[in-house]
């Protein structure tokens, strides 16, 4: 065979093999995958690979996007590719139970028709089109489940939407939660304009049914209890609530020595504090009276520095604990990456019954304090707290797992309240339904998560006002206690996923330390320019009015004005040493990633060229 006809055969049996090689690697690596990014975007979580893993009826999930719209909103298109991106890795990871399709609905069509019936809602734009960007989920049976919007904010939970939405395809019903609080951010189902970011994150995922206060009776089909701050049972709900405990066993329960935020939306109406009453006697947890601080652990808040100046200080009654002192090994911690944000919490005290054992959740640094709840109650400022702040008592614990059997407080039960009016005695009975048997002991193990704090459940705590997302993992924590209490683990450890937006933290390093460094200076030179300022306009105060000003005054109205100059020139010098630190970096970085690989390759190759010549001068 001549030598140019062998070589075209090669080329196209290369051709074929690479094009073979490459379908057989499409059809049969399709789960395969490497993920380098820092954060592990593109890597399901081992509880997202069991719910896509053990699905038996094929699911359709259909992406929405109006592509053309998004184009020109780079935070939307950005989001967008990576909502394809995981889909495909879970519909990779799913043995072909999951497929996907994707939808760029036009205006006016039936698809844009089809796809509002099913729930998605767009998105307003400057321009003439709306932007539809969701997804639509079908099982087998033609249920229909939809993810309205994927907002871009939303980033650190859209595995947990995604397998969620797969999970509720595969099994429908979701659990029922019901919500008994006294505050009002709890009083409703999750659909109401004041309604706390955790009662809206639980209606996605949860039925939500809040409980009146004086309520008679549980809600029907009740699989999990969430009391939050609640107000002061008599004995026919605390006996109600013993009895739910002892037949069903899961429950949520955050009381609180201190509420502030009782305190700040209610006034004088204010429940300041809560427990449990008789219920502690079922349970063994209870709340010690005092506040618990930890400077080591202070939340950096505003204070008034006087003069209309705010500063920034660290306080003791707002620990934010970090990773590294909460649980391990709980499935409602373990998989948590950020600080949970307390406000002046309690600490648990527990003497779990026989057959119980207690597990501490989250816990404070051993350099904590508890303080008055009289001198918490008051919004003191850090110096307050600080000058309160006592001998260490220990680490505290702030959230636990109760486990195991439980034993009534009860006897018998007890009479409900008598109601003197026939018609509302006739509603109250109706209310109650027909009341099941006594029992003394557990029926089933029980499982409770106390938080011995009710603003960890408070917004203003953990969620920025500015694009409504959770910044510390409250609500993580709140809703993988849910997740694991009513009954479907696997989703617990996709909340808290960290945003693929990924934060520049030695720049952050940089500036901190800059404002630590010249924050003093700044203040020192704001203050003469200030003084200066205040001089030059009382001088020329002073002169109005048609007056001819003196020599001397000119003079020093001309001092006041250089020295103000020559300030305003040291602030910016001070402004642009803020700078300087991050702008070295940028070089320095600037460098590595464009300027190095060429230098690199180019050394390279000019020393394999002279390797290769002094290899032929050799051989030669």
């Amino acid at each position: 065979m001549k030598r140019s006809a062998f070589a075209i055969l090669a080329s196209v049996l290369a051709a074929v093999t690479f094009i073979g090689a490459n379908l057989a690697s499409w059809k049969w690596l399709a789960p395969a995958r490497i993920d380098f990014t820092g954060n592990g975007l593109y890597t399901l979580s081992s509880s997202a690979r069991r719910v896509v893993e053990r699905l038996v009826e094929p699911i359709q999930l259909e992406l929405v996007y109006s592509r053309d719209v998004g184009a020109d909103f780079p935070a939307v298109r950005s989001h967008a590719s990576r909502v394809r991106e995981l889909m495909n890795e879970i519909a990779a990871r799913s043995g072909g139970k999951i497929r996907i399709r994707e939808t760029n609905p036009e205006p006016f069509s039936d698809d844009e028709d089809r796809i509002t019936t099913a729930g998605l809602t767009p998105a307003p734009t400057d321009g003439r089109d709306p932007i539809y960007f969701g997804v639509i989920g079908r099982n087998s049976v033609d249920d229909v489940i939809a993810i309205p919007f994927l907002a871009p904010e939303r980033d650190a939970l859209l595995e947990y939407d995604l397998v969620r939405l797969i999970a509720q395809l595969d099994d429908p019903a979701p659990p029922k939660i019901a919500v008994l609080s006294s505050l009002p951010a709890y009083q409703g189902d999750g659909t109401g304009e004041g309604d706390a970011f955790v009662l809206r994150e639980m209606r996605r995922a949860f039925e939500v049914i809040p409980v009146d206060p004086s309520f008679q009776a549980l809600p029907p089909g009740t699989d999990v209890l969430m009391m939050v701050h609640p107000a002061p049972l008599n004995d026919w709900q605390a006996y109600v609530v013993d009895q739910f405990l002892l037949r069903k066993g899961r429950a949520l329960i955050a009381i609180d020595p201190v509420s502030r935020v009782a305190l700040a939306t209610q006034g004088r109406r204010a429940l300041p504090y809560s427990s449990l009453g008789k219920l502690s006697e079922t349970l063994g947890v209870s709340t010690g009276p005092e506040a618990v601080a930890d400077r080591a652990l202070a939340l950096p808040v505003q204070v008034d520095a006087g003069g209309g100046r705010r500063t920034v200080e660290g306080q003791p009654l707002f620990p934010a604990v970090p990773r590294a002192l909460m649980s391990t090994s709980d499935p409602v911690t373990m998989d948590l990456s950020r600080a949970v944000n307390f406000g002046a919490p309690g600490h648990l005290i527990a003497r779990p019954p026989a057959g119980a054992k207690f597990i501490p959740l989250v816990e404070t640094t051993p350099q904590a304090a508890l303080i008055a709840a009289d001198i918490a109650m008051n919004d003191p400022s850090p110096r307050t707290v600080m000058q309160a702040y006592g001998q260490s008592a220990g680490a505290q614990v702030l959230a636990g797992r109760l486990s195991g059997e439980l034993k009534s407080a009860f006897t018998q039960p007890p009479l409900p309240p008598v109601q003197e009016d026939p018609v509302l005695a006739a509603t109250e009975a109706e209310e109650r339904g027909p009341v099941e048997p006594y029992v003394s002991l557990s029926q089933e193990e029980a499982q409770i998560v106390f938080v011995a704090d009710a603003d960890v459940f408070d917004d203003a705590f953990y969620v920025d006002p500015s694009n409504n997302s959770p910044i510390a993992d409250n609500a993580a924590f709140i809703l993988n206690a849910l997740d694991n209490l009513g009954g479907d683990e696997a989703l617990m450890a996709l909340r808290s996923r960290a945003p693929a937006a990924r934060p520049m933290d030695r720049v952050d390093e940089l500036r901190a330390s800059a404002r630590d460094r010249l924050y003093k200076e700044q203040q020192q030179l704001e203050a003469l320019l200030a003084d200066a300022e205040a001089r030059i306009k009382d001088l020329e105060t002073r002169s109005a009015g048609g007056a001819v000003r003196t020599p001397e005054e000119l003079a020093e109205i001309e001092q006041f004005r250089s020295e103000a100059s020559g300030i305003r020139k040291q602030l910016r010098g001070v402004e642009r040493e803020f700078r300087r630190d991050i702008d070295d970096l940028a070089g320095r970085l600037e460098f590595m990633n464009v300027w190095l690989p060429p230098i690199f390759v180019s050394v390279l190759g000019v020393g394999v060229f002279f390797w290769r010549g002094r290899r032929r001068g050799a051989r030669s």
